[in-house]
C-alpha cells in the first residue's frame, strides 16, 4: 500500500497486486462498518425557539463528533442497544446544550455551544457549525447522549464523506504522433499532464482517465489504459477520524469479518461431517 496523496481530511493510497475486490471491501468497510461517535438520544429541557425538537435533533445528529479516542475506550454499539444501556459510561458520552436571547437579540446557536460534560475527548469537530438561530426572549437547552455508531446504521455514524476506487491510469505518448502543441496539457483538469520548457511532462497518479487529453490531440497521440491488479482508493474524513486512522481500522474490521466468516464455514463443515456419520 502506497500513499499518493494525504491531507488532514483526505488520504489517496494505491494497491498493487490486490484484486479489486478487496479494494471495493475495504471501500464499503470504511462507508459502513468503522465505528464513530455520534448523538443518538437529545431531552429537551426547555425550546422556545421556532423549530420543533425533532428537527434540533437531527441536526445535532449530523454533526460529527471527534472519535479517535472513543473507538478504543468505547464499547461496540452491538453491545449498547436498547435504553438500559444509557446510563453506562463505557456507552454513551453526555453533552449539554444551553442558550438564550434577551429582549431585541437575536442569536445564532452553534456547534461550539455543545459542551461535554464527563468527557472531554467527545466534542464537534467545528465550532461553527450552525444549529438554530433564536429570536428575541427565546431558549434551549438540552442534554445530549453519543455513542459508537455504524454508518450501516445511520450515515450520521458514517466517518468519509467520500470512499472511491479507481484504477490506476496508465498514459501512453507515442511520440511518432505527439505534434507537441501541448494543447492537451492546457486541457487536463487534474495537472498529470503539464508543459514545461516546450516538453511534455506525466504524472499518471494525477490521471482519472477523463480523456480530455485524447479529445483534443491528434488520433492516437494519447493512449490512455489502466494497470492491472493496481487500484488507488480515495477517503475524504468527516473529520470524526483521521483518514489514516480510517484507513486502518477499516482493514481491521474486514479481517475480523473474515474471520469470523471462516469460523462458521469451519462449524458448518463438522456439522456436516457429524451429520454424514
Amino acid at each position: 500500500m502506497e500513499i499518493l496523496e494525504k491531507s488532514d481530511r483526505a488520504l489517496k493510497v494505491r494497491f498493487k497486486n490486490v484484486p479489486l475486490a478487496i479494494v471495493n471491501a475495504i471501500r464499503r468497510v470504511v462507508l459502513e462498518e468503522v465505528p464513530t461517535m455520534a448523538v443518538d438520544y437529545v431531552v429537551f429541557r426547555n425550546n422556545t425557539s421556532v423549530l420543533h425538537d425533532e428537527i434540533i435533533a437531527h441536526r445535532i445528529a449530523l454533526i460529527p463528533l471527534t472519535s479517535e479516542e472513543a473507538v478504543e475506550k468505547y464499547l461496540p454499539p452491538e453491545e449498547c442497544s436498547g435504553e438500559g444501556a444509557l446510563n453506562k459510561s463505557d456507552c454513551y458520552a453526555t453533552l449539554v446544550l444551553e442558550a438564550e436571547t434577551g429582549d431585541d437579540e437575536v442569536r445564532t446557536v452553534y456547534s461550539g455551544d455543545l459542551k461535554p460534560v464527563d468527557d472531554p475527548t467527545i466534542k464537534p469537530i467545528s465550532q461553527k457549525i450552525p444549529i438554530v438561530v433564536l429570536g428575541p426572549n427565546q431558549r434551549l437547552v438540552l442534554e445530549a447522549k453519543a455513542r459508537l455508531g455504524r454508518g450501516k446504521e445511520h450515515i450520521k455514524w458514517s466517518p468519509a464523506t467520500i470512499a472511491v476506487s479507481t484504477y490506476a491510469a496508465r498514459v501512453i505518448v507515442d511520440k511518432r504522433k505527439c505534434i507537441k502543441c501541448l494543447m492537451c496539457a492546457s486541457y487536463c483538469p487534474t495537472g498529470a499532464l503539464t508543459a514545461k520548457n516546450g516538453e511534455l511532462m506525466v504524472n499518471e497518479d494525477k490521471c482519472n482517465l477523463c480523456r480530455q487529453c485524447v479529445r483534443v490531440c491528434e488520433h492516437g497521440a494519447i493512449v490512455l489504459s489502466w494497470y492491472q491488479d493496481t487500484y488507488d482508493l480515495r477517503i475524504e474524513s468527516t473529520g470524526a477520524l483521521p483518514a489514516e486512522k480510517i484507513i486502518e481500522l477499516a482493514i481491521k474490521e474486514l479481517m475480523r469479518k473474515l474471520d469470523d466468516f471462516l469460523q462458521s464455514l469451519s462449524q458448518v463443515e463438522e456439522l456436516g461431517i457429524v451429520a454424514g456419520e
